[in-house]
């Protein structure tokens, strides 16, 4: 009977959940929201069920009450304020919050109770000093089994006491997983006994790359910079994270990503040459041989992390690592001989069984990242794809389990806006409504294949994020928009969630200290190609706001300053000779947010674009952008270029009239360490009947390449040559470069 009536409540009160979603102020957003007339005032003092909840869970209860609202908790017996029930034959994570003239929480198990209190904090409103909640009714529980957060502490240290905010932060949002990123280049950062040089040598690095690892020429930073975790800090840890319902999964890389460990046992790298922990960023060619002694070397460290990590899943990371060392390694050569490889790549899936069958003994399970699946994959791994969706789904298809943490979608270390004053990061693009459209299962799998999918989680990776100010500035809200898309079996659209979060949860973020971005809250400054220029349009969601304009042009003496209405286009007609240089300030005269745009006019501003190459699809941002007079920004910006991952590009421009074009310039991007290279040839072409004429360059080593025309043309056709595959010893090897390229100049 209490099963037929759990049924018919979710059919009755999930048709309502529609039509008051956006009066929820629960995020994630629960399956089932039913507001009912009414208020239920708060006491100082809640009295709780004392003979139906857990200690644990007591104190956590007593712990979000005075955290959130300043309230206290109080054990009855007798006419409880919070009353519990615990469930059978529901939903894993099932709970459910009932207000009326008390408050009563029924749930599945005890991390189904936590995540009840954690709604309920967030029902719990304030008005000059009274708490109230509005009478209704909740019930919930989350889509995926995985919901997973990361975080790089070997780029740059996070003491214990900011990991454990870090977690608080995320048992907010119902996050599970913690993928910490314990061990990388540029530092060792989990103590191990049996090796104390990890910690003594690899843990601290004698310089830090200032500034970005693109910018020429390069400074470092001379100071010595590291730390590390002892055990008992890691067992710490552990237990806050269980408290919160946090599994933590640890990653040691192997066998690439290596260096710190080599610069304090470079017995274990191919030359045995010794080295020092590297401040620079990017992918280093020494890594762990394949020798035997190597394997020893790393199972007595994965016992000392099985010990610490209760978890099922060890990471061992398996990605970006080059074969250069094993490919010349005798001793590498020689293992790939007696076991029967066909190549380096079979190297290392070998590598990565040997790996996997030493945890299982251990009764542990392997993860890595994608490239595991290179050279055949273990027979019982589980993949975490980054490299978009592709590897994820090639696993899901081999029947082996998949975390999807694409970068196109969940890459927290890309640029959130576009304005200049976001802060320094690695690049790429990934606002807040793009991380919303996540979708964990691709639409390539079908309903077998697609349970493979345990769920995804967002990768923070900190090159660039030397604070936890920043570091809490780069997650959130992106990690808020995450946990709707791996909790929500039907999450509200874009726009109600925007709704809820500005409306509510920034609020709670600010009062916690949150650095949270209020990027999201700028509006989005559209371009589009018009017959005799460009238009700028500032999208906003709310119709009636307002922006001071001021407009400064190299043109004009005098500075515009005029009022700007929201989907209200203003046009930037195209210059017929000289290269103009535009300067627009928008500021909201709602919430003081300001946006600044600088456009470049010139002959080509806004003409069409036809790409006969399509441009890789995570950096197809609009054709527009080659011609928007805007340069793209070094370090680069994943918004301002448009990027290919071919060999071979062919684009065409028309002009839309006879033009005398003395020369055309054509931005590139040079970043190895991103994989991003310079092309070999450019290759221009008039589209006409009667003409032949080609303009070549070749041996190309600058960003900025001009090639001259001197004629009229109308629409011509780029060629843009790359290296079929990088070359062996540079970043990438064995990989089809990319290019990217930016403003194409028209004069």
């Amino acid at each position: 009977m209490k099963k037929l009536f759990f049924l018919i409540g979710i059919l009755f009160y999930a048709s309502s959940f529609f039509s008051q979603q956006a009066e929820c102020p629960i995020l994630p957003s629960p399956i089932t929201y039913q507001k009912g007339a009414g208020t239920l005032y708060i006491p100082q003092q809640l009295s709780v069920q004392n003979d139906q909840i857990s200690a644990s869970a007591k104190k956590q209860l007593s712990l979000l009450l005075d955290v959130y609202h300043s309230l206290e908790l109080k054990d009855t017996s007798d006419h409880p304020f919070i009353r519990l029930q615990k469930l059978q034959n529901v939903p894993n994570d099932f709970y459910s919050i009932a207000v009326n003239d008390q408050i009563f929480i029924s749930y599945a198990n005890e991390r189904a109770l936590y995540y009840a209190f954690h709604s309920l904090m967030q029902l719990i409103q304030s008005e000059d000093g009274i708490k109230y909640i509005s009478k209704g009714f909740v019930q919930d529980y989350p889509k995926f089994e995985w919901r997973g957060l990361h975080l790089d502490v070997s780029r740059h240290f996070f003491t214990v006491n900011q990991i454990k905010r870090y977690l608080d932060l995320m048992s907010m949002y119902k996050f599970n997983r913690f993928h910490w990123h314990l061990t990388d280049d540029q530092g060792w950062r989990i103590e191990i006994k049996a090796f104390p040089k990890l910690t003594s040598i690899g843990a601290w690095r004698d310089s830090t790359l200032q500034e970005h690892y693109n910018s020429t020429p390069r400074t470092f930073d001379k100071k010595r910079y590291g730390g590390f975790y002892t055990q008992e800090q890691i067992k710490d840890i552990v237990a806050y994270a269980s408290e919160r319902h946090i599994t933590i999964v640890p990653e040691i890389e192997m066998p690439g990503h290596s260096r710190a460990a080599l610069a304090a046992y470079p017995e274990y790298s191919c030359t045995g040459i010794q080295q020092g922990v590297p401040g620079l960023w990017g992918v280093f060619e020494d890594i762990y041989c394949s020798k035997e002694e190597s394997f020893v070397f790393l199972e007595k460290i994965l016992d000392e992390v099985v010990d610490l990590f209760p978890g099922d899943y060890i990471h061992i990371g398996g990605d970006e690592a080059p074969k250069s060392r094993w490919k010349s390694c005798e001793q590498c050569q020689q293992v790939i001989k007696t076991n029967g490889l066909k190549d380096e790549h079979e190297l290392q899936s070998y590598f990565i069984k040997r790996i996997e069958k030493y945890l299982t003994s251990k009764e542990k399970k392997l993860i890595g990242w994608d490239e595991i699946l290179e050279g055949g994959l273990s027979p019982n791994a589980t993949v975490m794809s980054w490299r978009g969706f592709k590897g994820g789904i090639e696993a899901c298809k081999q029947a082996h389990y998949v975390v999807m943490t694409p970068g196109s979608h969940c890459y927290f270390d890309h640029y959130q806006g576009k304005s200049k004053d976001e802060p320094l990061a690695i690049g790429g693009y990934t606002p807040l409504e793009k991380v919303y459209t996540f979708n964990p299962v691709p639409k390539e799998l079908d309903v077998a294949q697609a349970s493979f999918v345990l769920g995804g989680q967002a990768n923070l990776w900190t090159e660039y994020i030397s604070s936890f100010k920043h570091l809490e500035y780069m997650a959130y809200p992106r990690a808020i928009a995450l946990s709707q898309a791996l909790w929500c079996s039907e999450k509200p659209d874009y726009n109600s969630f925007c709704k809820i979060l500005y409306g509510s949860h920034f609020d709670r973020l600010s009062a916690l200290g949150v650095n949270y971005s209020k990027t999201s809250q700028k509006p989005l400054v559209k371009f589009q190609g018009q017959n005799d220029g460009m238009s700028i349009e500032l999208q906003t969601k709310d119709p009636n706001e307002q922006f001071q304009t001021i407009v400064h042009s190299s043109d004009c003496r005098t500075d515009l300053v005029f009022k700007l209405l929201p989907n209200q286009p203003l046009i930037v007609e195209r210059t017929k000779h000289k290269l103009i240089k535009n300067e627009f300030s928008f500021t909201s005269q709602k919430s003081g947010l300001k946006t600044k745009v600088e456009i470049n006019n010139h002959l080509g501003l806004g003409v069409p674009v036809h790409y006969t190459t399509p441009p890789n699809p995570q950096y197809n941002y609009s054709p527009t952008v080659l011609v928007d007079g805007q340069f793209g920004s070094r370090p680069w910006r994943g918004h301002e270029w448009i990027g290919f991952d071919t060999s071979e590009i062919q684009l065409e421009i028309n002009l839309l009239k006879n033009r005398k074009i003395h020369f055309i310039e054509l931005s590139f991007l040079d970043s190895h360490g991103s994989w991003i290279y310079l092309p070999k040839s450019i290759e221009i072409q008039k589209i006409s009947k009667r003409s032949r004429k080609k303009y070549q360059i070749n041996n190309i080593t600058s960003e900025k390449v001009q090639i001259r025309i001197g004629r009229r043309m109308k629409k011509f056709r780029i060629n843009i040559n790359n290296h079929s595959v990088i070359p062996d010893g540079m970043p990438g090897s064995g990989h089809t470069p990319w290019t990217f390229i930016d403003e194409i100049i028209i004069k």
